[in-house]
Parts: C-alpha cells; structure tokens; sequence
C-alpha cells in the first residue's frame, strides 16, 4: 500500500470513529423531529430547585405527579415570550380537563428586578389560568437555568424599558418523577405542545 492510500485509510477510519462516538454520546432523540430527550443527571442536568412565587417559596419537587411545562423569559419581552407562551396556552386548550390536572405550566423569569409578586402572577396567568409565575435572586434564577442549560443576559437599552433580556426559548417538559426532560425548539407548534404533554402523560 501506498502513502497516500494508507493516509486516505487513516482519514476514513477517524471520521467514523468520530461518527460513531457522536452518535453514541448524543442525547436520545423524540419522535418530534428537533425535541430531544434528556435523563436527568444529578450536578450536571436538571434536578430540583427553588424560586419564590411572591413571598412564597417554590420547588420543582412540589409538583412531582404532574408533568412540568417551563419556558424561562421575562414580562417586558416584546416579542418572544408572548408568543411561546400563546402556543403552550393554546396547547393547553386543547387538553382534556383531567389532563389538564395533572400538567403544572411554569413561567420563570429571569429579569427578577422588574418581575416580581403579582406582577409576575398577572402576566403568567394572562395566558391561562394554570401558569404560575416565579423568580428570585439574580443568583437563584441563574442556578436554575444554569441546570437546564438555558440561558440570559441583560443587555442596556436606550428606550424607556431602560434594558433588554437575550434568552434562550426552549420549553422544557420535566416528567411526572422528575427523571426526563424534554426540549422543544423555539419554533414549536400547538400540536407539538399536546403531543409532548400526552406522551408525557
């Protein structure tokens, strides 16, 4: 054999061992093309945590035998927020009433400066009775994220909003024992709200 044909077997060996391992380490994929499926990891995924519900501390734990639907974002969003949070309600619209009792739909802000009490409550609820609205200190909202890998960041304005939040928008599908989280996209539709929760379910 050649140098360059032993070169060119090297380079073909390599790319499917890296192919291969991506596809082994890669989270576990949904039917719903773009959603992915991640157990839980303790330290390095998911988990509990506590937020405040006004004066009024929250744990995801409280809601174990419910499937969470959280989505992170903040009320003085101007455009991204309002609409995930239109598709999730319109989603949960369409459940059925003891469906809908076992699904617990949480809004987390991260611009805990400005959202608070019942400020917070008004604008979750606004988009349908069952949300409930949450944050914290600076320091707990970031931790919070931080273990479901979303993300945010002030950044400074010059209109009257004084700053803008960069976030992420994925919603996040926590199961019943707390053990899985499902991801879906920013760009998801009412039928990928009611397929994910049922399937939770």
């Amino acid at each position: 054999m050649n140098k360059f044909a032993l070169i060119i077997g090297l380079l073909a060996f390599a790319l499917g061992l890296g192919a291969a391992q991506y596809f082994i380490s890669r989270p576990s994929m949904s039917a719903d093309e773009g959603s992915t499926v991640v157990p839980v990891v303790a330290g390095k995924f998911g988990g509990d945590f506590t937020l405040m519900q006004g004066s009024k501390p929250v744990s995801l734990n409280d809601f174990k035998g419910k499937v969470v639907v959280m989505y992170f974002g903040y009320a003085s969003c101007p455009d991204i927020c309002p609409t995930t949070l239109s598709i999730i309600a319109s989603g949960l619209k369409e459940l059925t009433p003891d469906e809908l009792a076992q699904v617990q739909p949480i809004f987390i802000s991260v611009d805990p400066e400005r959202d608070s009490g019942d400020k917070l409550m008004a604008y979750a609820t606004h988009f349908h009775p069952s949300f409930i609205g949450i944050t914290g200190s600076p320091q707990q909202v970031q931790q919070a994220a931080k273990q479901y890998g979303a993300y945010f960041a002030k950044v400074p304005g010059t209109s009257a909003m004084g700053y803008t939040v960069d976030h992420t928008s994925q919603t996040y599908l926590v199961s019943k024992d707390g053990q899985y989280v499902k991801i879906l996209p920013h760009n998801i539709s009412k039928k990928d709200v009611v397929e994910s929760i049922r399937d939770a379910l």
